[in-house]
């Protein structure tokens, strides 16, 4: 419940910001429509001068609106005609039987054709606002000069000013009349690229249906069987598209460098972001040692060792694919070739030698397969050219799996393996392609062939890109732990193998999505997916729907998943905050603070992504407000207290401090809470406003050095000289004793049995403990060695008679005249003395007669 009150504090925090953020929205509308400033005359002082300034005005602004019009007005019918010139070709395209390959194709050219216009029409959108902000600005300054020119009417001003004025006037009004022509001609310009848009989705809409359509379905018999056709038209010309590549080309190249003036900045610092982990994860794997029998870690720093350029290229390249879209189907096709490339000479290291040159088997049988898309083929051409890719595919699986597979099984490595566990799926895949090729399923031999012949390549593409993310993650870890003087091997190894099993489900699930596209059921699965989630459901006046749950849950695990990484990474001296050199305690603050505002932000956006208002929610913040203020006064003093621990830094963590007769290590500073670490083991959890109200001795706030003293005692015999010497000897000898200040030997005073010293000296503070014992042992040999001896207190002991004793012959009621003496020489001060012993049971004392002599002592004259 304690953990569970701070949750539901910043869960309340964002809707009382948002009802203030709200509030002063509306403040700020009321003032402006209430406090508008009115107009006023130019003083004649300024009036030549602001004439001047409003032409150059004028001027700039009537270029402006010129422009936006005539560069749209000049690029869009050119583009129009294109436009129609396509649709026509599309129309052939349908009549031509292709393959679903090339609708694909046909699909993403025309999606670029559509994401062509919508940034036209983005731009439109944007001129039309800029014109509606120019006439903001140009009716007051119309106001403005008119009212001037009444006033300058009724002085006595040179006429010339006064027809400058009027001029002025006109062209303000003449500038406000091309605005609105401007507009006019933006809304019937922004209406046909409207009209453009619809028809091109209408295009692709229809194309889409095409691939859905029967025709495509896999056991749809697209052909006769293979005994049935009589391949005389084996060499005739195939239908083709009759495209015009180079148009396409030039408005393509045209959109690519519009879209990349503003994008291209973000994608070279993301590239630069690359750059500098890969570089330095290796050079951390350089530098920091670690253990031999850590694979991951060896492994890693093999692929960074010699192949970091590849990483480095292979990353890029696969963020220019995701990031550049709509590409054409011709380039996607090239990037995954040079992806294959780049990935070779990471992959090579993991893989048996016999087997690595089936990656260049699998680059062959890409390209195989891709040529079916850009190239077209007859009826005959098309089969025959599936059936000879088939029997290619079986072939080389035979010759190089079957002679040595019981010979290099074990030997393989764990890609290896994984990859002759997929050998009797293509072998199967092979065998499904041959025999539904001859049966005319045509249909299903693409598929089985693409499945076949891509996921190789996309197993091969995920691995690398696996195992130069576990490198990098690797690395991070492995120098987030290294770097401190001591830490726990086991807690390393754990968060090594949790990170290492968190990217590799992550990569399985980006595979899956991957090999679903490619087979054509990623967008099905989507739209089945999105009408389940969309499905509204109501409960009582309350509307919500899955997707909304789920997106809610999605964002509040992101915030808290940064909040964890940042946690890790930034929360100590040691982490990625080293490089600024920053004071003890800054790095957990700022930890503290971004971690604070993800939270905040993440259940802002959580919230919103359910559809909620949170204006709603003025009336319920300001009273969870008085709540809290009232209710939960403890729980918002500790929060208080926790923020300043955090800012003024009277304690951080792995600080050793001492309050309220605990002493420990700090562990955590929390929102609510901190705990500290007791030396006996215990995790005790303290208030924040204890932290701060009560006293509290921190042992290694500016340092960690703390001052021991010992009491040691020598007999009156003994030399003070040499035994102070003896003292900062053993004291300046030690170790871990620091050499400022320096040890401090002092005599303190002559006691009852002896001459007592003391022994100052100076250790780092997690030593005194042991340097305290080790000094006094080694004093004690010391001191054995020199002679010199500790004393201990001595005590007389007067026995009256003993019983049994041949030297006692007295009758026990006469007084004994005599008594025996004995020293305790054996008994050392800290032992008890001798009354509150056990009684030998072979010595008998009589207790009477002891008491009698006593008090004879004590009064002599009683006897008389």
């Amino acid at each position: 419940m304690t953990r569970l009150i701070p949750f539901l504090f910043f869960l309340a925090l964002p809707f009382g910001l948002s009802a203030q953020v709200l509030n002063m929205e509306q403040d700020n509308r009321e003032t402006d429509t209430i406090g508008q400033i009115e107009p006023e005359a130019i003083p004649l002082s300024r009036i030549v001068q602001e004439l001047e300034t409003t032409r150059e005005e004028i001027k700039s602004n009537r270029n402006r609106v010129e422009r936006n019009i005539t560069e749209a007005d000049s690029l869009f019918p050119i583009y129009e005609e294109f436009l129609n010139e396509q649709k026509q070709e599309v129309a052939a395209f349908l009549t031509a039987n292709p393959n679903k390959e090339k609708i694909d194709n046909i699909i993403i050219k025309w999606e670029g054709f559509n994401n062509y216009l919508k940034s036209w029409q983005s731009e439109i959108n944007e001129s039309e606002r800029k014109n509606s902000l120019l006439l903001e600005t140009i009716e007051p300054k119309e106001d403005i000069w008119v009212l001037s020119y009444e006033s300058a009417l009724e002085e006595d001003i040179p006429e010339k000013v006064l027809l400058s004025i009027e001029e002025t006037i006109f062209d303000i009004r003449a500038l406000k009349d091309t605005i609105f022509m401007n507009n006019y001609d933006l809304l019937s310009l922004e209406s046909q690229v409207n009209q453009e848009i619809n028809e091109t989705n209408s295009v692709i809409d229809e194309l889409r249906a095409l691939k859905r359509s029967e025709v495509y379905r896999i056991f749809h018999q697209r052909h006769p069987a293979l005994w049935n056709t009589s391949f005389r038209n084996i060499w005739a010309e195939a239908k083709s598209e009759d495209g015009k590549p180079l148009e396409i080309t030039r408005f393509g190249v045209r959109k690519f460098i519009d879209n990349t003036k503003a994008t291209l900045p973000l994608f070279l610092f993301l590239m630069g972001l690359i750059t500098f982990l890969i570089l330095y994860s290796k050079r951390t794997l350089r530098k920091y040692p670690f253990e031999r029998r850590n694979l991951d870690l060896q492994r890693a720093k093999n692929v960074f060792s010699g192949h970091y350029i590849s990483a480095i290229c292979f990353l890029s390249l696969l963020l220019a694919r995701y990031y550049f879209v709509p590409l054409p189907k011709l380039f996607l096709d090239i990037s995954i070739l040079l992806l294959l490339v780049f990935a070779v000479p990471l992959v090579l290291n993991f893989m048996h030698k016999r087997y690595r040159r089936l990656i260049l088997f699998a680059i062959l049988f890409y390209v195989i397969n891709s040529v079916k898309t850009h190239v077209w083929f007859n009826s005959e051409q098309y089969r025959i050219y599936l059936l000879i890719e088939a029997i290619l595919l079986i072939a080389v699986l035979i010759f190089f799996i079957n002679p040595h597979y019981k010979k290099t099984k074990g030997r393989l490595g764990d890609f290896g393996t994984f990859l002759l566990k997929l050998v009797p799926i293509l072998f199967v895949l092979g065998l499904i392609a041959i025999v539904s090729n001859i049966l005319g399923y045509t249909n299903l031999t693409d598929l089985s062939l693409k499945i076949a012949t891509r996921s190789g390549v996309f197993v091969i593409l995920f691995y690398v890109l696996l195992v130069i993310i576990n490198a990098v993650f690797l690395s991070i870890i492995h120098r987030h732990y290294v770097v401190k003087n001591e830490y726990d091997v086991d807690k390393k190894i754990q968060t090594e193998k949790k990170a290492l099993r968190i990217i590799r489900v992550l990569i399985i699930i980006f595979w899956l999505l991957a090999f679903l596209n490619m087979i054509d059921q990623f967008q099905p699965l989507v739209t089945i997916l999105s009408d389940f989630l969309s499905e509204p459901y109501k409960i009582g006046d309350i509307t919500f729907t899955l997707q909304d749950i789920f997106s809610f849950l999605l964002v509040l695990f992101i915030a808290f998943a940064l909040t964890r990484i940042v946690s890790f990474l930034l929360n100590d001296e040691d982490g990625m905050l080293r490089i600024f050199h920053l004071p003890k305690g800054y790095p957990a603050a700022i930890s503290l603070i971004i971690r604070y505002l993800i939270i905040g932000f993440g259940v802002i956006l959580a919230l919103s992504s359910l559809g909620i208002d949170l204006s709603k929610f003025n009336l319920m913040a300001g009273a969870l407000g008085l709540g809290i203020g009232f209710g939960l006064q403890t729980v918002i003093s500790n929060f208080v207290s926790g923020m300043i621990l955090v800012f003024e830094r009277p304690i951080i963590q792995g600080d050793t401090v001492e309050v309220d007769n605990l002493l420990g290590i700090v562990n955590r500073i929390g929102v609510r809470s901190s705990s500290i670490t007791t030396f006996d083991g215990a995790e005790v959890i303290v208030p924040n406003n204890n932290l701060i109200s009560n006293d509290l001795i921190n042992w290694t706030l500016s340092n960690n050095t703390k001052r021991v003293e010992i009491f040691v005692g020598t007999t009156y015999s003994s030399d003070p000289n040499e035994v102070l010497k003896i003292l900062f000897t053993v004291a300046e000898g030690y170790k871990h004793t620091l050499k400022n200040p320096p040890p401090q030997a002092l005599f303190v005073e002559f006691g009852d049995s002896s001459l007592n010293f003391t022994l100052r000296f100076w250790v780092h503070y997690e030593n005194w403990l042991q340097a305290r014992s080790d000094i006094s042992i080694e004093i004690y040999n010391q001191f054995k060695k020199a002679n010199i001896q500790i004393p201990f207190p001595q005590r007389d002991i007067y026995i009256k008679s003993m019983p049994g004793s041949s030297q006692d012959p007295e009758p026990k009621d006469k007084p004994d005249d005599t008594s025996r003496k004995m020293e305790d020489t054996d008994i050392p001060e800290v032992i008890t003395p001798i009354e509150h012993r056990e009684p030998d049971p072979d010595v008998k004392i009589d207790e009477k007669k002891l008491t009698d002599d006593e008090d004879q002592e004590k009064d002599p004259e009683k006897d008389d």
